[in-house]
């Protein structure tokens, strides 16, 4: 299943909340995501669910599918929506509606109810709809519903369900631990051995030679689009330009003359000082330790003697030291000679004694001695001021309307065309194609933009180089025209019967099994022919997936079966199929497993209890108010959101 469709709607506990607030992801609730029931403005038609008194409209499942969707891109923008419907997204949004629905009424029934005011405090308290106080605003609250085609009734019933979930949902799936004894039987089951045998049955070597001719390769490119689609491809102009390459004027010895005269300061001769210094709490402190340094203790010795630190200063000027003590305290601070015990002064801080550490004298400056500093500061700063004032120009024109020819012919740009690329920056046309790996945040953002034409701006290094960009066209995600992949839908087309004559003779197996022969023996009744070795497969329960290592699916398989039974397993891409038979079954008394190695199992499987509890307590809502879904009219939905038919309302 698609990474992205996975994390939308992986737990139980999770897939209950994952729904409403999708439009919200990331700006709202800490709890992200909550299922819903709205009804989105301007969509009605035929109900595709009745939950109890509740009709879910076509309309409102469409929208809510395409926002799912929309979420998911967010995290693979390379996702179709052909891909996400086939992956099971219409029956995923479709179930969470439902469940939402039905846990709202249920929870009716059982006394539970929120308050509108306790809505209109949630409402408050997202940061998405402050305004610029830090305070809620109404206008930012309607604008963001606006946006996103939602009336407000719909997003408060939203808010409803999730506080209703919070009341009664997260108290029972957030559970802490569970009894040791609980435990038991689930210790059992990790420890359980299982051994069994497996063969394999390949497609290829049953695959057809013959060719089917187009219209056999054309219905099978309908009922398979996904599987060859090209996902949206965009055609990209950019032009980069740095900041070496905008004309800064030169520095004038005028503005050279007007620098050093509004920062003479900065060039009269000057004295500096650092100073090592305790500061004292009171007057009699501080008088002992200023009389024990006079006596030759060092000030370190004599702070640390009054359970004091002292410290040593950076160069100050006298108006820096006198920022950060007093007037007076300064003065005889640049009174005293090195080495000079002062004080104790008094001070906002405290009683300070100090030590003159060093004294440097600076002299005075002419304007021509400082004329090259002076001209270097001043041309790095008009440096950054011209390229602010270059990027904000190009943005007032791409803002203004301009085209990126424009844009680009007014300042003597070089405009780049990309051929259509893919979100990843590959050009399927163009194989050999490589777009400069710089140009990484302009290719994110031209494939987060909703249209075409629009001129925008992106920083490739900051303060340094920049690009100006559009995306002159976009291509719907399609597969290639039918020409191109005729030699692959054949090969595929191959692979997709033998893989039905691999299932043929992997039942044909089962059957032989389920009447009483071994695995083994039904495979050499049958002959070797396109049939592998019989190859014997197991283990325990608790090392599948150690070290995060996947599960192989025979073993998923066996460990899911009835001890004695025979499934098949088909392998996907249309490798073949296996036949899988569990032989043995070995399962410890929960009664011998030592103490210690359940209360260690009994931790980590409180969520998955809790996980569990919530699955039943949203199927007794279901059961409680009563389900009927249009099975028709969702297949129907499927059909119109991968472009094979419309729905009739």
């Amino acid at each position: 299943m698609i990474t992205a469709i996975r994390r939308l709607f992986s737990s139980t506990l999770g897939k209950f909340f994952a729904l409403a607030f999708v439009v919200l992801v990331g700006v709202a609730f800490a709890l992200s995501d909550v299922t819903g029931n709205s009804t989105f403005g301007g969509l009605g038609g035929a109900n595709v669910a009745r939950v109890g008194d509740t009709d879910i409209g076509v309309g409102e499942l469409r929208e809510r599918v395409r926002l799912a969707y929309d979420q998911a891109r967010q995290e693979q923008p390379t996702l179709t929506m052909a891909a996400f419907v086939e992956s099971g997204g219409v029956d995923q949004v479709l179930a969470q509606l439902v469940e939402g629905a039905a846990f709202e009424q249920f929870a009716g029934e059982l006394g539970f109810g929120v308050s509108k005011r306790l809505i209109d405090g949630q409402i408050a308290d997202l940061p998405v709809f402050a305004g610029v106080s830090g305070k809620f605003d109404q206008t930012r609250f309607e604008n963001f519903l606006r946006q996103n085609g939602i009336n407000e009734a719909s997003f408060r019933r939203d808010i409803r369900q999730q506080l209703l979930a919070e009341q009664i949902v997260m108290p029972i799936g957030s559970m802490p631990r569970i009894a040791v004894a609980m435990a038991e039987p689930y210790a059992a089951l990790l420890l359980e051995q299982r051994r069994g045998q497996a063969t394999f049955i390949p497609a290829r070597p049953l695959a057809p030679k013959k060719d089917p001719g187009d219209a056999t390769l054309r219905k099978y490119l309908d009922q398979n689009r996904a599987k060859f689609t090209i996902p949206e491809r965009r055609v990209l102009q950019y032009a980069v330009f740095e900041r070496s390459e905008v004309p800064v004027p030169a520095v004038t010895d005028a503005e050279i003359a007007k620098f050093y005269k509004d920062n003479a300061a900065r060039y009269e001769a000057r004295e500096t000082r650092r100073f090592a210094q305790v500061i004292a709490p009171d007057q009699k402190t501080a008088d002992s330790i200023a009389a024990k340094v006079r006596g030759g203790t060092s000030l370190a010795a004599a702070a640390q003697s009054a359970g004091l630190s002292a410290a040593t200063t950076d160069e100050l000027t006298r108006s820096a030291y006198a920022a950060t003590s007093s007037a007076d305290a300064a003065k005889a601070a640049f009174s005293a000679k090195r080495g000079e015990v002062l004080g104790p002064l008094q001070t906002g801080l405290g009683w300070v004694v100090a030590r003159v550490e060093d004294v440097k004298s600076v002299p005075a400056r002419s304007q021509a001695d400082a004329a090259s500093e002076i001209r270097t500061e001043l041309a790095k700063t008009k440096a950054n001021e011209t390229i602010v004032d270059y990027y904000n120009a190009l943005q007032d024109a791409v803002n203004g309307g301009a085209s990126l020819e424009e844009v680009a012919t007014d300042r003597n740009l070089k405009l780049v065309e990309t051929p259509a690329l893919l979100a990843s920056g590959q050009a399927p046309d163009k194989p050999g194609y490589a777009l400069p790996p710089e140009l990484a945040p302009v290719l994110t953002q031209a494939f987060q933009l909703s249209g075409e034409g629009e001129g925008q701006l992106a920083t490739i290094e900051e303060n340094e180089k920049f690009a100006v960009f559009a995306v002159k066209s976009i291509i719907a995600a399609a597969p290639p025209p039918f020409a191109e992949i005729r030699a692959d839908l054949l090969a595929d087309w191959q692979l997709a019967e033998g893989q039905k004559l691999a299932r043929d003779k992997a039942r044909t197996l089962v059957k032989a099994v389920e009447g009483g022969k071994t695995l083994a023996q039904t495979v050499r009744d049958i002959g070797p022919d396109n049939i592998g070795r019989v190859q014997p497969i197991g283990g325990r329960r608790a090392d599948l997936g150690r070290d995060g290592q996947p599960v192989p699916p025979e073993l998923s398989l066996l460990f899911s079966m009835a001890e004695g039974s025979v499934k098949t397993l088909e392998i996907p891409g249309n490798q073949g199929w296996m036949v899988i038979a569990l032989t043995e079954v070995k399962r410890p008394d929960p009664k011998e497993i030592d103490r210690e190695r359940v209360k260690a199992i009994a931790g980590p499987l409180a969520p998955a209890v809790g996980n569990e509890l919530v699955a039943q307590l949203i199927a007794e809502a279901k059961r409680r108010v009563g389900v009927k879904i249009n099975q028709s009219l969702v297949g129907q939905l499927r059909s119109e959101l991968t472009g094979t038919n419309s729905v009739v309302e």
